[in-house]
This record gives structure tokens, C-alpha cells and sequence, in this order.
């Protein structure tokens, strides 16, 4: 597995982690997907969470998720080699869910305090320098905020 799906996943999983405990509960997966907009019922996140956890104690560690999420790309590599990769539709889903991560409030940009709470809640506290550097990387049309398609060109 690349180097860089480690870093992608370890920052995914500081997402579901919301209390930074070390486990993701069934609980904060569900808000992740609610987050996302996937609604999902209670007994399938049970049954997630106990398929990745490897003790069966309803809590999955880092390590269990990375080894779930492994085992599921490579039951998706199956379609994917036969599809010829991702899909230029399930990369536009891939990113606008990414996108909805940041802004938390639904309005179609992510604000300077959205982006610092993402960050946080990843356990990436950032100073007002380090802000205003991603901030200008990503605002093109210095607004003061990041758009959707502002978001996709500073990811692609």
C-alpha cells in the first residue's frame, strides 16, 4: 500500500476520532456519515464496526481500521481493474464528500474558522500563519473563503 493512502487514512481515521481516544466508537462513525450525508442504520454501523475490530469489543483502533479499509480496497480493486479505474462520476462524489467534511455548515465554502476546525478536530492545531497560507492557496478568487471548485483545483 502506498506511503500516501497511510497519511490518508491515518487523517481519516482523526476524523472519525473525535474525542482523540485512540478508538472510533459506533457512534462516531454514525456522525461521520451523517456528516457525509450517508444514512445508514444502527445495527449495519454495528455490524461495521465489528467485522473491523479485531478484538470484537465494539471499538476499532487505528490499526483495525486500516486493515478494514485495506480489505476494501482491495475487494473495490476487483471492479476497478475491470472498469478501468475510478470513474470520473465516483471521483466528483470522492471529492464534493470531502468537500462537505470542511464545510460544516452547508453553505458552499469552507470559512477560515471551518478550515481550523477541521484541522483541529484531526489533531492539527494550526497558527494564524499557517491559516492564511492555505487560505491563499486555495482562495483563486480572494474572497476569503474556499469554493467547491476552488477546493478541486487546490487537490488536483
Amino acid at each position: 500500500m502506498p506511503k500516501d493512502n497511510d497519511f490518508y487514512l491515518r487523517t481519516a481515521f482523526g476524523l472519525l476520532d473525535r474525542d482523540s481516544d485512540g478508538h472510533v466508537t459506533p457512534e462516531e462513525l454514525q456522525f461521520m456519515l451523517r456528516n457525509l450525508g450517508i444514512q445508514v442504520s444502527d445495527d449495519l454501523i454495528a455490524e461495521l464496526i465489528k467485522d473491523a475490530s479485531k478484538t470484537g469489543n465494539g471499538l476499532i483502533d487505528e490499526n483495525d481500521f486500516m486493515q478494514w479499509v485495506t480489505k476494501i480496497q482491495a475487494l473495490q480493486g476487483l471492479d476497478v481493474t475491470t472498469s478501468g479505474g475510478d470513474s470520473e462520476e465516483e471521483i466528483t462524489r470522492d471529492l464534493l464528500a470531502a468537500f462537505k467534511v470542511f464545510d460544516r455548515d452547508d453553505n458552499g465554502y469552507i470559512t477560515r474558522d471551518e478550515l481550523r476546525a477541521a484541522l483541529e478536530m484531526i489533531g492539527e492545531p494550526v497558527t494564524d500563519a499557517q491559516l492564511n497560507q492555505v487560505l491563499a492557496l486555495g482562495d483563486i478568487d480572494h474572497d476569503g473563503r474556499i469554493d467547491y471548485e476552488e477546493f478541486v483545483k487546490m487537490l488536483l
